[in-house]
């Protein structure tokens, strides 16, 4: 496995002896890129206020209870450092919540932690590859790179929560990424992370030198000009605590239209999978699909479908979402969930939540 992952990397590197990756030899360019005589860098900050109302949110020992909460509040600085690194640093601010089922009655726990999410340097300046070195979010599958507020719904799929932890895959590591000399855009991106970061005890190998390699495809076609295809696989491998191997693996599709300034549909599906190989050996499996439709210049109308299995356990939940986006600066949604998960009283939440964001705005992956 090591091997191949090794040898992947060297063929990586060797793209730039395509011409299409030829190194740009003019050095006042690189430098025109560095920020000058400015040393205050770009600064922005978004913050999620939620309201939620569920039939089992009602007692005070709930995980998600009822009521008004600041669902999360992000800050980001980021600035090129010189001609040939980028540095990002986001902080996060949110609410941690931990119930002790053992006591009578149970006992529930809240309090807000200030924490990194992302640290990263980026290179700016190599011919072929984009180098990222820090902690950041891991490129598998589609939903796992995005910050929540930029999350489709409010709230992240089932087989990510479940699969891949609250906080996702994000880790201390190292990235490269490069395009593939074909005639449509396509992006190999190989990863290696510490397999220690918080969340992340399907893997947190039982040797030190245990790390989680990760390989990531990105295809995009343009099919019209409206009307574009996006397909991409990714898979980790890593040690965990039993000296056995976790392995994860998915797929995605997405389709996206956009017919004016004021309609477009994307449709997306994200399959998950894990096999988690301890004492009692694991097989998990879920899917999300789901539907967003502008019908008006500000206004957004989703559907969400999912299924997750994990061995015989399973859970059900569909959402419908209706959105009011007076810019990419606010936006104000609600949501509508119900989820089935063999209990005998399905749950059903609504969610209201309100986004605002001011200062520097990084635009989004596509």
């Amino acid at each position: 496995m090591w091997r191949y992952f090794a040898a992947l990397a060297v063929v990586l590197l060797s793209f730039k002896s395509f011409p299409a990756f030829a190194q740009n030899e003019n050095l006042s360019a690189s430098l025109s890129r560095t920020r000058g005589n400015s040393f205050t860098p770009d600064i922005g900050v978004n913050a999620l206020l939620l309201y939620q109302n569920s039939n089992r949110g009602n007692e005070s020992y709930a995980a998600d209870r009822n009521g008004a909460t600041m669902q999360e509040a992000e800050i980001q600085f980021a600035s090129d450092v010189d001609p040939y690194w980028r540095f990002v640093s986001l902080f996060s601010l949110h609410q941690e919540v931990n119930v002790d089922l053992t006591t009578t009655p149970p006992t529930r726990t809240a309090e807000y932690v200030f924490e990194p999410e992302e640290l990263y340097a980026e290179s700016l300046d190599l011919p072929s590859v984009t180098l990222r070195v820090g902690k950041f979010k891991a490129a598998f599958g589609k939903h796992n790179g995005l910050h929540t507020h930029a999350f489709a719904f409010i709230d992240a799929p089932l087989a990510n929560q479940v699969l891949l932890g609250s906080e996702g895959l994000n880790d201390v590591g190292i990235s490269a990424a490069t395009l593939l000399p074909v005639s449509w855009f396509s992006e190999v991106t190989v990863q290696a992370f510490s397999g220690q970061g918080e969340g992340l005890d399907y893997f947190h190998g039982s040797s030190a030198n245990d790390f989680v390699p990760l390989l990531h495809l990105k295809n995009l076609w343009d099919l019209t000009d409206d009307f574009t295809f996006e397909f991409g696989a990714s898979g980790a491998t890593g040690g965990n605590s039993a000296s056995k191997k976790t392995n994860l693996y998915g797929t995605d599709l997405t389709f996206k239209w956009r017919g004016s300034r004021s309609r477009a549909l994307i449709w997306s599906t994200e399959y998950i999978g894990r096999e988690r190989n301890e004492a009692t050996d694991e097989r998990a499996k879920g899917v999300a699909s789901w539907v967003q439709y502008q019908f008006a210049q500000r206004w957004w109308a989703q559907v969400r479908g999912e299924y997750l299995e994990v061995n015989a356990d399973f859970q059900r939940k569909q959402s419908v979402l209706v959105g009011f986006v007076p810019s990419e600066f606010s936006a104000i949604r609600l949501q509508y969930d119900r989820l089935n998960d063999g209990a005998a009283d399905p749950e059903q939440k609504l969610m209201l939540q309100l986004n605002y964001s001011i200062g520097a705005h990084p635009a989004h992956a596509y």
